[in-house]
């Protein structure tokens, strides 16, 4: 099994005025910057353009700042939002960043879900329909040689011909194929219909076992009847995880810290507003029902080393395997010292405890 963060990032310190967004985007560096020290694998940043409380337009900027200070880890976008760009800028900034990171790069895609970044862009309700318009001219653009058109409703590319005069076009990844990924949320997602077709890679979001099993179900499918094989060991899997010395610390961290008050005043009042409450319950009690003290011992992965491989042990059996588990990275900028010590139990003790899980 490996081990990722995803930077989103959560500034509620921002929303109230007490941070800066210079601060914001130097905690998830230092985050970064922790994952790679203890040996996690991946580190994810999102996009969002209208979004106070999650603010991060440019994951590209942040994946080639954190390029510059860590060695080892892979970054990655969760995601490039394709409707909001111009296709052939952003196939040529993800060839960049894969020449930038030596390889270290994962180019996660999305439509954008957000109606209030639609609207600052115009795109109404086209987005689903943009981004695959949008991915076949980043996959020609990475994977075609020689002059080629493409002619879209909403973009197009006219690649010339090579000359000499300019030593171009020229562009190429630094890898036969940069790794493409597409997130999934609903139980019936079809963002992660369209990774399987396309052969992409499937990251699940932060949802129950019960969901998590019909998004493998409907990512093999698609994957199967494009001609691709679906491989477990490529499924990444997003679920919080706080770790520290004792059960009683890491649960008191959580309860009475970053990740529980953005549960408990966010994220599981969100999820009822929208009528998606079951994603999180599973549908084995009232949505309205949902309380952090539920999710502290049902859903999220929190405890000793101890507790917590017992629990990635159960959500990966329950799943049928996966390769990656991914934490969203939380706002413990006040008092690092217990979350950098969550980073470095992971790799210390939980990450070698769970090597022998490989999907």
């Amino acid at each position: 099994m490996k081990f990722g963060i995803f930077n989103v990032p959560y500034a509620a310190q921002y929303l109230e005025g007490t941070k800066t967004l210079k601060q914001v985007i130097d905690w998830d560096i230092q985050i970064t910057k922790w994952a790679d020290q203890y040996g996690l694998d991946e580190a994810f940043f999102a996009e969002h353009h209208t979004l106070g409380g999650e603010p991060s337009p440019s994951p590209e900027t942040m994946i080639a700042a954190a390029s510059q200070v860590t060695e080892n880890i892979t970054l990655g976008a969760a995601a490039h939002l394709v409707p909001y760009h111009n296709p052939v800028a952003l196939a040529d900034r993800m060839m960049w960043l894969d020449h930038m990171t030596g390889g270290r790069y994962i180019a996660g895609v999305a439509p954008g879900g957000y109606p209030s970044d639609a609207k600052l862009f115009g795109t109404g309700t086209d987005n689903p329909r943009m981004m695959i318009e949008g991915l076949d001219i980043i996959e020609a653009i990475h994977g075609r040689t020689g002059a080629f058109k493409i002619e879209g409703e909403w973009f197009k590319v006219d690649m010339p011909e090579y000359s000499e005069d300019i030593a171009g076009p020229h562009l190429k990844p630094l890898r036969p194929k940069i790794p493409m990924m597409m997130t999934g949320m609903s139980a019936d997602s079809p963002t992660l219909r369209i990774a399987g077709s396309r052969g992409y890679i499937p990251l699940s979001q932060e949802v129950h076992e019960s969901a998590l099993i019909k998004h493998w179900e409907i990512y093999s499918e698609a994957a199967t009847a494009a001609g691709h094989t679906p491989d477990r060991s490529e499924w990444r899997i997003c679920r919080d995880i706080f770790v520290a010395d004792t059960d009683e610390q890491a649960m008191d961290l959580v309860a009475n810290g970053a990740m529980g008050h953005l549960w408990e005043k966010w994220n599981i009042p969100t999820f009822i507003g929208l009528g998606i409450g079951d994603l999180l319950s599973g549908g084995q009690f009232p949505a309205e029902d949902l309380t952090i003290e539920w999710m502290l011992e049902n859903f999220l992965i929190v405890g000793s080393p101890d507790t917590v491989v017992q629990k990635l042990e159960a959500l990966y059996e329950t799943v049928g395997g996966f390769g990656t588990v991914v934490s969203f990275a939380h706002e413990y900028n006040l008092d690092p010292e217990p979350y950098r010590r969550n980073f470095e139990l992971i790799g210390a003790e939980v990450k070698p405890r769970l090597a022998h899980l490989e999907g």
